[in-house]
């Protein structure tokens, strides 16, 4: 008996039934009825009304009629009654009732076993329509909810390996990855069940995401460090050996030589600091922080934190908040981490007399947030570099830092967020960017399930929005201040 269908019919070994009592009844009315008819016509041929043609004809016509009639009512050959009949509806509709009630009950226990399970896992048939599964193994395998859908698996190669179980093989576990924001991969092993007489096969997957994580992380690592500590070391390497050799007797050069020394150093440090920064964030990036943090107080307090760096620069570090108040999930060290790169980024890059302005608000619509973010200046190229997919009924808290730069040219502006990527490398070093921390930026928005955009316009500046989804919505009057001020700028 198979999980998906019912009992359809009686075995074929099972004996017709016998004639019903209403059946009995139907040939006796066709008998007598015959008779009648047979008489009249016989007292209408001996009195002249009908010739002999006459009364063939409707003999004729009177057979076809009889026929057609016990047809209609009477079982056929076969032994199967009409869809009245309740010598044979009623035992047919108990076993489809038992029947039924046994697959539902089946399918209730394998979910509540799999629900317990703590990794993913789904039971199917060697076609990959799914019989049961948690949630987890929904998600992986982006099952439809609600029941909208046909509940199928339609990864080529998990049924490849559905298919070599129906031969009778036995598959090696299969390493999948799941594209995403991050991606995700998980072993998968596949082994044959018998459930209630059917043939049936268990997917239970393990997840190395972190794993893999780790893996690209080590590797990264050792191949930017390398490439980026190249430099420095060798400059470190060149004035030793000059200060051992040619300039062994010149204290002057020696007190030169250690300046620019100590400034390579400082620069390896700031540059492994970094590194190690961005391998421990990429590491939990698939990780959701659950930390309740208001993100206009933080947004105030880095600020407040960083006007006597503005001010030693010779710019101007203004704050427009719009909210009292956003409530994130997150994890407020990284938070706090996103706003001093990217406000320290628009201080190194703005001349001298120049503002930096830090925008805030909260209780946004998604289209409202993306207006807010990176959409506001006409004439401006802009790109996001980090998306997520969104509730359609979600709200948003979001800042901007914007500068009064150069800008940054149209064809750069793919690249942002790249490891060591820069637009001017030269001005980079002499300004002390290690080139990583857009790229930290970037990773920690994504960890948080929020979005960056890039705005930029070369003589005007440049701007970086952040929004990420709130705890709680915020008030409609927010949101309608909000746009009128969004309107008027």
């Amino acid at each position: 008996m198979s999980l998906n269908e019912n009992i359809d019919a009686p075995s074929e070994q099972a004996k017709a039934p016998a004639p019903s009592p209403e059946g009995r009844h139907r040939v006796r009315d066709f008998g007598v009825m015959s008779l009648i008819c047979l008489l009249i016509l016989l007292i209408l041929f001996m009195s002249g009304s009908l010739i002999l043609s006459e009364v063939l004809v409707s003999l004729l016509i009177f057979c076809f009629a009889g026929i057609a009639y016990f047809l209609s009512t009477e079982p056929d050959a076969r032994g199967r009654g009409n869809a009245e009949s309740p010598a044979i509806a009623r035992p047919q509709s108990s076993r489809e009732s038992a029947s039924s009630y046994s697959v539902s009950k089946v399918r209730e226990d394998l979910i509540s076993i799999l629900t317990a399970y703590p990794e993913p896992a789904l039971i199917c048939g060697f076609d990959g329509r799914i019989i049961a599964s948690n949630q987890m193994a929904a998600d992986v395998f982006r099952l439809p909810k609600h029941g909208l859908g046909s509940p199928i698996i339609r990864r080529p190669d998990v049924l490849e390996r559905l298919g070599q179980i129906a031969r009778g093989g036995e598959p090696d576990p299969l390493e999948i990855e799941i594209a995403g924001t991050p991606d995700q991969f998980f072993r998968v092993e596949l082994k044959k069940l018998t459930l209630l007489g059917e043939d049936l096969v268990l997917i239970a997957l393990d997840e190395l995401t972190e794993l893999r994580r780790a893996e690209k992380a080590r590797a990264d690592f050792l191949a930017n460090a390398s490439h980026e500590l190249r430099t420095p070391l060798t400059s470190l390497a060149g004035f030793i050996e000059s200060m051992r050799g040619p300039a062994k007797d010149d204290p002057a050069s020696w007190d030169r030589f250690l300046e620019i020394m100590y400034g390579q150093t400082e620069r390896m440090r700031r540059l492994i600091h970094d590194l190690l920064s961005l391998s421990r964030i990429e590491l939990n990036e698939h990780l959701r922080p659950n930390q309740r943090v208001d993100l206009a107080r933080i947004v105030t307090e880095g600020v407040e934190a960083l006007v006597p760096v503005a001010q030693e620069k010779g710019t101007e570090l203004e704050l427009i908040r719009s909210a009292d108040e956003a409530p994130v999930y997150a994890i407020r060290d990284e938070l706090v981490q996103v706003i001093q790169n990217l406000i320290d980024n628009a201080m190194k890059y703005s001349p001298a007399g120049s503002t930096v302005r830090v925008e805030i608000s909260a209780g946004l619509t998604i289209e409202q947030a993306r207006t807010f973010a990176g959409r506001r200046w006409p004439n401006a190229a802009r790109i996001s570099i980090v998306q997520n997919r969104t509730e359609p009924d979600a709200h948003f808290a979001v800042f901007r830092v914007s500068d009064e730069g150069d800008g940054i040219p149209r064809e750069h502006l793919p690249r942002l967020g790249e490891r060591f990527y820069r637009v001017d490398e030269g001005r980079d070093r002499s300004v002390g960017g290690t080139g990583l921390g857009l790229a930290i930026v970037k990773h920690i928005v994504s960890r948080h399930r929020g979005a960056l955009m890039v705005e930029s316009e070369e003589g005007r500046g440049s701007a970086f929005g952040i929004w990420l989804p709130m705890i709680a919505q915020a008030s409609d009057s927010k949101s309608e201040n909000i746009t009128s001020d969004l309107s008027e700028n």
